[in-house]
């Protein structure tokens, strides 16, 4: 048996779920995240180049997974 989750909401009518998911604010949090990890990690890669480090894109995608996936604090 799994946790619930907030998406589980979305897929009740997996025919509604595209425009579920882009309208809550879950989605637009997460995509707000992932925007500002890729620019600190671009900011990054200018400060300090030699350090090893995701690409902007693997930061994005990372900080974007973590919030989506994230269960709200009961």
């Amino acid at each position: 048996m799994l946790q619930p989750h907030w998406l589980d909401e979305l897929f009740v009518d997996p025919n509604g779920f595209p425009e579920k998911l882009v309208e809550s604010d879950r989605f637009k949090k997460a995509v707000e995240m992932a925007s500002k990890a890729f620019e600190e990690s671009t900011e990054g890669a200018k400060k300090m180049p030699t350090v090893s480090r995701p690409s902007p894109g693997q930061a994005a995608r990372v900080a974007f997974l973590n919030a989506i996936t994230e269960q709200e604090a009961k």
